[in-house]
C-alpha cells in the first residue's frame, strides 16, 4: 500500500514570491521582518541536496540561529518544513531543537507547526507525547486528525487508530479527506473490520473520492484481506486504466485468497498494456513471482524474470527468494543458484530447499558445496540441513565428506535427530563400513 502524507505540504511564504523548497532546505531568499532594524532582503544559500537529510537539517538549524541573532522572525511554514524533515529522518534530537525554537517564537500552537510536532514525535516512537500534543490542540483540522490516526496505524495500533477515526466523525466539525479515508481503510484491512470498511467506502462514494488512486488501492487491499476478493475485483474493474499499484494489490489479493490463476490473469493484463520503465520500477514483482511459484508456472516466472532484467530493475530479497524457490521447485537448478547467489541475506528455509533441490536432481557435489558454503558463512544449521548434506555424501559416495559432517554432529549435539542418525548409518553402509553403521544405530 502506497504511503499517505500525514501532514499538509509546505505552502509559499506569505511575504516571499518563491515557495518554500523541499523539506530540510531553506528558501533562496528570506525577507527580514519589519520588526528588525533593516527592511532589505538577504540571500541565504540552501544546504546542498546531495548532503544526507540529517546534515541538511543541522545546516538549516545553524542558519535559523543566524536569523534569530539578526532579529529575523521565523515563519510557521519554515518550522513545519523542518519538523517534517526531522520526522522523515527519525531524528528526535534535532526535532526537539526545532520544537524549542517554535516555542520561543510562540508558534508551537500554529496548526502547521502543531500538526508536524505530532508527526515528529509519533514517528520517533514518542506516541504518548504525540497524543498529548494532539489533545492539547485548541483547534484541530483534517490534517491534525489524519496525522494522529496515521501515527497510531504505523505504530501498530490499528484499533486505536480506528477509535480516533470514529472520534473525528463524532466531533462533527471535520470531514475526512482522501488521505484520512486511505489510512482508515488500511486499518480496517489490518484488523479485518469489513463492516466499518464498507461504511467508509459508502462515505467515499458520497464525497466523490472513489477515483483517487490511493483509495482504489486501499479498497482493493481492504476487501481482499477481509475475504471479499470479488468486491475487490469490482473496485478494480471500475478503473479504466488501473495503476501499477492497483494491479499489484489485486494480484496480492488473489494470492492471499488462494485464487492464483486469477492473479496471473491480472499479471498478463498488465504486461499486455505495455509498461514504461518508470511504471516497471513500481511493479510488485514479488507478488507476481509468488503467483507463479504457487502454480509452478515456470514459463510465466521466466517471463517476469526477463522483464526484471529488461527494465533494469533491482528486485528485493523477497522477490529474489521467491524466484529462486520457483526455479528450484521446477528443477532448474542452474537458474536457481544464479538467483540465489544474488541474495545478500539468505534465509535458512531457502538454503535447505537449494541443497534439497541439488540432491533431488542428483547434483550431489553441488548440494554438498552449498552445505559447505553454509558452514563457511556460519549460517545457522539444523537437523534437516545435516540430513540433506549426508544424503549428498551418499549420492557421491563421499565417505570423507560424510565423516566431516559426522564430526560437526559430535560437537553440536542439538543437530542430531533420528533422521540424521538414519542417514549417517546409510552413508556408512553404502561405503562398506557396516560395523560403524551398526554402532550408530545401537547407541541411538
Amino acid at each position: 500500500m502506497a504511503a499517505v502524507l500525514a501532514s499538509a505540504p509546505p505552502q509559499p511564504l506569505p511575504k516571499i514570491p518563491h515557495p518554500v523548497p523541499v523539506p530540510g532546505r531553506l528558501p533562496a531568499r528570506i525577507r527580514r521582518s519589519r520588526d528588525g532594524p533593516h527592511h532589505r532582503r538577504r540571500t541565504l544559500h540552501s544546504a546542498p541536496a546531495e548532503w544526507p537529510l540529517e546534515q541538511r537539517i543541522q545546516e538549516s538549524l545553524t542558519i535559523l540561529d543566524l536569523m534569530e541573532a539578526q532579529f529575523i522572525s521565523l515563519d510557521p511554514e519554515l518550522l513545519a518544513a523542518l519538523l517534517k524533515s526531522c520526522a522523515d529522518a527519525r531524528t528526535l534530537r534535532l526535532g526537539r531543537v526545532v520544537h524549542d525554537k517554535a516555542t520561543q517564537a510562540r508558534l508551537q500552537s500554529h496548526p502547521l507547526v502543531a500538526n508536524n510536532l505530532v508527526l515528529l514525535y509519533g514517528r520517533c516512537g514518542q506516541l504518548g507525547l504525540a497524543r498529548r500534543l494532539f489533545d492539547e490542540m485548541t483547534a484541530r483540522n483534517v490534517v491534525s486528525w489524519t496525522t494522529i490516526i496515521s501515527v497510531y496505524h504505523h505504530a501498530g495500533f490499528p484499533h486505536d487508530a480506528l477509535d480516533l477515526y470514529r472520534s473525528m466523525l463524532m466531533d462533527g466539525g471535520v470531514r475526512p479527506n482522501a488521505f484520512t479515508f486511505t489510512i482508515a481503510l488500511n486499518c480496517c484491512a489490518s484488523v479485518e473490520d469489513l463492516d466499518l470498511g464498507v461504511r467508509i467506502h459508502e462515505e467515499i462514494v458520497k464525497d466523490g473520492c472513489d477515483d483517487d488512486e490511493f483509495i482504489i488501492v486501499a479498497l482493493i487491499d481492504m476487501y481482499s484481506k477481509c475475504g471479499r476478493v470479488s468486491d475487490a475485483r469490482e473496485v478494480f474493474d471500475r478503473v479504466t486504466n488501473p495503476s501499477v499499484e492497483a494491479c499489484t494489490a489485486m494480484i496480492e489479493g488473489y494470492n492471499g485468497n488462494g485464487e492464483v490463476k486469477k492473479a496471473m490473469d491480472v499479471m498478463r493484463r498488465m504486461f499486455r498494456t505495455g509498461l514504461s520503465s518508470e511504471a516497471a520500477s513500481k511493479l510488485g514483482f514479488a507478488s507476481m513471482i509468488r503467483s507463479c511459484a504457487m502454480e509452478l508456472a515456470l514459463r510465466q516466472g521466466q517471463e517476469i524474470h526477463a522483464r526484471i532484467i529488461k527494465f533494469g530493475h533491482r528486485p528485493g530479497s523477497k522477490a529474489l527468494s521467491t524466484l529462486a524457490d520457483l526455479y528450484e521447485r521446477s528443477d532448474r537448478m542452474i537458474a536457481a543458484k544464479h538467483v540465489f547467489d544474488c541474495l545478500v541475506v539468505k534465509n535458512l528455509d531457502l538454503w535447505a530447499r537449494m541443497v534439497s533441490g541439488f540432491a533431488r536432481n542428483k547434483q550431489y557435489l553441488n548440494a554438498f558445496k552449498l552445505y559447505a558454503e553454509m558452514v563457511a558463512q556460519d549460517a545457522r544449521l539444523n537437523p534437516q540441513i545435516m540430513s540433506l548434506a549426508i544424503k549428498a555424501c551418499i549420492g557421491m559416495s563421499g565417505l570423507e565428506e560424510g565423516k566431516q559432517v559426522h564430526g560437526i554432529l559430535i560437537k553440536v549435539s542439538h543437530l542430531v535427530d533420528e533422521s540424521v542418525i538414519s542417514s549417517l548409518a546409510e552413508l556408512y553402509r553404502s561405503c562398506g563400513e557396516y560395523e560403524t553403521a551398526q554402532k550408530l544405530l545401537k547407541h541411538n
